[in-house]
């Protein structure tokens, strides 16, 4: 069967290879969502990495190429979409190059290091009428998506406040023989905005700008370095305000021990609070103010969103993950890639763009200024 018969749009990745857990947790994911398939790439630097990740993706030798540039000659005409799971550092120019060549993007998070490089992509995507999409996996939580519908319906009335974390423990882990694991040397190196606030921050900027759609106004923070590498920020607390007298208390770490992937989120509202962690995703704790509590999960008979047939790959009770949660933001892009291929449009629901990531680079600017000065800074 050729690669039109199947009716999916083509994908080329650029990174991604075996060697890496999220060229691993896409390729997964791209399979799950049944509208994509890959079919080209540029896997690793490394020729024998490139090469066996072809082979492990089924992907023809023809069609697995030593550099960006040779696949975009090759491949230009014959491909819908490249996605880039490169080391942040080298995203904007990458990105940058393939819209120049009017080759839609998804890229995985954090789109680029700075202001300045997302408003580079920016007038780029103006000028070519490109299309650009950053992934954020833990949106495709059915639960998350549920939480969304009960905010946007008023079930916990208006926000007051949020508290919400990210911490892990990776730069503070030892392995069996008492030496620091070390990771890949990327993470290492701290820029205009720290490496943590790219790996880690952006995707709590992303949770309360898609459940809340309200903007940063101002934040306070602190930064240190703790864990084994003195050189990066590995901790980070902060206060944030936003619009419509929301406020934020939120932290994101890799020192913190004990802590696989410990992300939490709290939203307070008028009327009732909700609860979700990453560990348990199935179940979203609720609490209103008459002093009732409950759970929710996929099977309850007044959930609107998270019980929809494309959620709801098993039945309620063997929970969807993080793969899932991939897959199902890689629906949503097939959507928006579909309207911008009839319409020349970028028209998103539940995806993010540019757009988006420009408001949390300069939310983690500020940050850093902030740390620095130890002050008020506004975003």
């Amino acid at each position: 069967m050729s690669p039109k018969d199947t009716g999916k749009y083509k994908v080329a990745l650029v990174g991604g290879g075996i060697n890496s857990a999220v060229g691993s947790a896409h390729y997964s994911a791209i399979n799950l969502s049944g509208s994509f398939e890959i079919v080209a790439g540029n896997f690793s630097q490394d020729r024998k990495i490139n090469a066996a990740t072809a082979q492990a993706y089924s992907v023809s030798r023809s069609r697995n190429y030593c550099s960006l540039d040779e696949l975009i000659q090759n491949e230009k005409e014959c491909i819908d979409v490249v996605v880039v799971l490169t080391p942040t550092n080298i995203h904007a120019s990458q990105v940058i190059q393939l819209i120049e060549n009017g080759i839609p993007v998804i890229c995985e998070k954090a789109l680029a290091c700075s202001v300045q490089e997302v408003v580079d992509i920016q007038k780029v995507l103006k000028t070519k009428n490109g299309f650009l999409v950053v992934t954020y996996n833990y949106l495709g939580y059915p639960m998350i998506r549920e939480l969304k519908h009960m905010i946007a319906n008023d079930r916990l009335g208006k926000l007051r406040h949020i508290q919400i974390e990210m911490p892990q423990e990776g730069f503070i882990r030892s392995d069996k023989h008492g030496k620091p694991v070390v990771p890949q040397k990327w993470r290492l190196e701290d820029g205009v905005i720290p490496t943590l606030s790219l790996d880690l921050g952006v995707h709590l900027h992303m949770f309360i700008q898609y459940l809340t759609e309200e903007q940063p106004l101002a934040v306070v923070a602190r930064s240190e370095s703790i864990g084994h590498f003195s050189q990066i920020i590995d901790n980070v607390n902060c206060i944030l305000e936003y619009t419509n007298g929301l406020t934020c208390n939120m932290w994101y770490s890799k020192i913190a021990t004990g802590n696989r992937n410990g992300m939490k989120i709290r939203f307070y509202g008028e009327k009732g609070s909700a609860e979700w962690v990453q560990e348990i995703p199935e179940i979203l704790h609720i609490a209103c103010t008459n002093g009732k509590r409950c759970t929710i999960d996929r099977g309850c008979d007044d959930v609107h969103i998270c019980n929809q047939s494309r959620y709801t790959r098993f039945k309620v009770g063997h929970p969807a993950g993080f793969i899932e949660a991939y897959a199902n933001y890689y629906h949503d892009i097939a959507s928006a890639l579909a309207i911008y291929k009839k319409t020349g449009e970028m028209v998103f629901d539940n995806c993010f763009g540019a757009e988006e990531a420009l408001v949390g680079m300069k939310l983690f600017e500020a940050v850093e200024k902030s740390c620095i000065s130890r002050s008020w800074k506004t975003v």
